[in-house]
């Protein structure tokens, strides 16, 4: 069985390269899983982020094949790509690497027609942000956001990586990189292909089949899946006739781990939708596949694409630059985490989930049972997201007990490059002595480099309105952290590191739009501004409502836990 898990073993020291499969090679059948999986190996500590593992390749994700059975090695999972290498491209933030990337060498090619393409430098800073993050969640912290490890059924460990963006990724706006051999959009399409398998099904958006369908059948996919596509292209067409006469209705639905490409081809379909043609292009996209962020789903060969299935371009890239179907997209690959789906395509009939490309017998049998009314099988556990802090005990923005003799508090700037070392130096111990009760951490804002730092800790507000992992997201962002206006905390970027941390997408982006919210956060910038801040991040220790030390910059761990001994003295 086929199947394309968010793990690349390849990138640990030592393990095996990974196997290039072919994805129209028969497998072996898909079967039910449910088992949860190991949590992977912390990097040695104070590694630093860009230098754990040495040489680290570009953690991404292939398909391939099942592996013998046996117990799974350990292998980084990220939530986002990791950063790339000063000559090129080389990984949870949960979400895009955070030092701009270079640009490709050589000019790019030429692109069909189309108004002004975004700007790349912008989805440079995407990809940027989302590798250091994933560096960031994997690497340098050890922890495997939930989306992480997959295994096949036997229990053997894919070869493929994990990310929502790969560090090797191409200018969305200009085509295929130089020397890319992926196809122009417009080839992509061929009009001789046989129909669409939905030809003459009722649909509905993502829905192909009728809504009072007896079986709902869903099937989690990455559009730059090449076993997504195999089952796309051979068991839809096998599902056609149930279909037709209502037995079931097949959904699709979005995990983007893959890349930028995945997520602005999930977008593309579903602004296919929005004109009624959500299964047209749902097949050409597949039918376009040409490796990985390679430029195979640049923005322009995705609008080509479109115009062969008979979209008006204006609008789809109108619907394109929509937020709207951004969230639409990425609450799914939110809603993906928060259940547990590990690996694409995952089939669910009844509860009942098939890794890979599903036998056909298995899957018809699921579906048989479903619609004589049998009971749906039990949802397989879903492990917790590793994270630093998942031990620590947090409330909001406090972490440890109230009444402990002594207070921290940790006034962050998320843009400032002096948080990495809060995160990688300082944290590590806090959390020590919050475990011993000696004392109790608060996290402030002093976000006064800028906008960036007003919607990083915009985000982190959000996150712990949701109880989500606050402080999770504050040792990712400030992991993350390159300086002012380095153009990687957007609202886009922190809507897709929300996804890959299982938070309620749509709740987080319209947090994020609150300006409230972002009121708050520069109200108590001012608070710190008052109290002689002039920039982050800045550590207080206090005791009996007293403060006893400040330090400012790049925290002295060794003095900084001096003056916390000193204070818990009686």
């Amino acid at each position: 069985m086929g199947h394309h898990d968010p793990v690349n073993d390849s990138d640990l020291p030592g393990a095996p390269a990974p196997a290039t499969p072919d994805p129209d090679s028969p497998g072996d059948p898909g079967a039910p899983v449910s088992d949860p999986v190991p949590p992977v190996p912390a990097a040695p500590p104070g590694a630093p982020v860009d230098a754990w593992p040495p040489e680290a390749a570009p953690v991404d994700a292939r398909a391939h094949e099942a592996a013998p059975e046996g117990p799974p090695p350990a292998a980084p999972v990220d939530a986002l790509a990791p950063e790339a290498a000063p000559e090129g491209p080389p990984p949870a933030a949960p979400v895009d690497a955070l030092a701009p990337e270079a640009a490709p060498e050589g000019p790019p090619p030429a692109a069909p027609e189309r108004p002004p393409a975004p700007d790349p430098v912008r989805t440079q800073n995407r990809i940027a942000l989302l590798g250091t993050l994933a560096v960031v969640v994997v690497l340098a912290i050890g922890g495997a956001v939930a989306i992480g490890r997959a295994t096949a059924p036997g229990g053997a460990p894919s070869d493929t990586g994990v990310g929502l963006v790969p560090a090797t990724a191409s200018p969305a706006s200009s085509g295929a990189p130089a020397g890319s051999s992926a196809p122009t959009g417009s080839a992509a399409v061929d009009p001789t292909a046989p129909a669409s398998p939905g030809t003459g099904l009722p649909s509905e958006g993502n829905r192909l089949g009728s809504a009072d369908a007896k079986v709902v059948v869903e099937y989690w996919a990455d559009f730059q899946c090449p076993f997504c596509a195999k089952f796309a292209k051979g068991t839809i067409p096998e599902l056609a006739p149930l279909i037709a006469d209502g037995t079931i209705a097949l959904v699709h639905r979005d995990y983007t781990f893959i890349g930028p490409e995945s997520i602005d081809a999930a977008v593309a379909v579903r602004c296919a939708g929005r004109q009624g043609r959500y299964w047209p292009m749902h097949d050409a996209v597949y039918a376009a596949q040409a490796g990985e962020n390679q430029g195979a789903f640049a923005r322009p060969k995705l609008v080509a694409i479109g115009t062969a299935v008979g979209l008006d371009a204006t609008t789809l890239e109108a619907c394109m630059d929509d937020r709207g179907a951004l969230v639409d997209v990425l609450a799914d690959t939110g809603e993906a985490v928060r259940i547990g789906i590990q690996s694409t395509p995952t089939v669910i009939v009844n509860g009942t989930r098939f890794l890979g490309v599903p036998d056909t017998a298995k899957l018809r049998a699921a579906i048989d049972d479903a619609a004589a009314g049998a009971s749906p099988a039990p949802a397989p556990s879903v492990a917790p997201a590793p994270n630093p802090w998942s031990d620590t005990p947090t409330k909001g923005l406090t972490a440890g007990d109230p009444a402990a003799p002594v207070t921290v508090d940790l006034w962050m700037d998320y843009q400032s490059a002096d948080s990495n070392a809060v995160a990688a130096t300082l944290d590590p111990e806090l959390r020590k002595r919050i475990a011993a009760g000696t004392i109790q951490v608060r996290l402030h804002d002093l976000a006064l480099l800028g906008d960036e730092s007003v919607v990083a800790a915009t985000a982190l507000h959000c996150t712990a309105a949701q109880d989500g992992p606050a402080w999770f997201m504050h040792e990712i962002l400030a992991r993350a952290a390159r300086g002012k206006d380095a153009g990687l905390f957007t609202a886009d970027n922190l809507l897709r590191l929300s996804a890959q941390l299982g938070l309620d997408v749509r709740a987080f982006d319209a947090c994020l739009a609150d300006p409230s919210v972002a009121q708050a956060v520069k109200d108590e910038t001012a608070k710190g501004q008052a109290d002689g801040m002039t920039a982050g991040p800045v550590v207080v220790v206090s005791a009996g409502g007293a403060e006893k030390a400040r330090f400012a910059g790049p925290p002295d761990v060794a003095k900084v836990l001096a003056a916390i001994d000193a204070a818990a003295k009686p």
